[in-house]
């Protein structure tokens, strides 16, 4: 059951996985390898939840999917941007449960195992056009440019639309992952130059 409060929040995502480039889950495919443990960060760049502004903060998912990604069974934790105040961390806190509507009610409906949310220290920037996002001690994530497979040739530049993951508000360019690295106790894996997208995402709801 979703909650009064309007919200909205937009700003950049990165996301990684340890699928091949690229992730075919975004395609309506499978995961090139089971489990698929995949990671998300969100830099708020304009962001309310009623009265309550979100301006400015950073938010990291990660998850553990045993199988095909629709068919749920999600393993999954989150990191809040420990500036957030009470009122902040409890607004994000509502909107991440899904009790908020909007995309993350769809997503709640997937998980089956949720791991405590942490309210940590969550370090964004933007390098080389991509997305860097490091927990201190917990989570890196980073993105970078595919190397293009002709030699001579620039880095690819790739972009596609209309991917199966709803979290991106025009077209997502397609990267691969620098370092994806988690080391929390209750969930950890390590992978370099598996599947990245960056792009911006704008969500709302109820």
């Amino acid at each position: 059951m979703t909650t009064a409060s309007s919200w909205r929040m937009t700003g950049d995502i990165l996301e990684t996985c340890s699928c091949n480039l690229t992730c075919p889950c975004n395609f309506g495919g499978g995961p090139t390898q089971a489990p698929c443990e995949v990671m998300f960060g969100f830099h708020i760049q304009e962001g309310n939840h009623g009265s309550t502004p979100l301006n400015g903060l950073n938010l990291v998912i990660y998850a553990r999917i045993p199988g095909l990604l629709y068919e749920g069974n999600w393993t999954l934790g989150v990191y809040l941007d420990d500036r957030a105040n009470p009122d902040q961390a409890g607004a994000l806190g509502n909107i991440l449960s899904g009790l908020a509507g909007g995309v993350f009610e769809v997503l709640g409906s997937l998980v089956g195992n949720p791991l405590p949310p942490k309210q940590v220290p969550i370090n964004y920037e933007t390098v080389d056009g991509g997305h860097h996002f490091s927990v201190p001690g917990l989570a890196e994530i980073e993105s970078e440019r595919i190397p293009h497979p002709m030699p001579g040739q620039p880095a690819l530049d790739t972009q596609v639309t209309g991917v199966a993951v709803p979290f991106y508000s025009s077209a997502a360019s397609i990267r691969r992952a620098k370092v994806m690295k988690l080391t929390d106790p209750e969930l950890s894996f390590e992978y370099e130059g598996s599947s990245s997208l960056i792009g911006q995402f704008d969500f709302s709801g109820p």
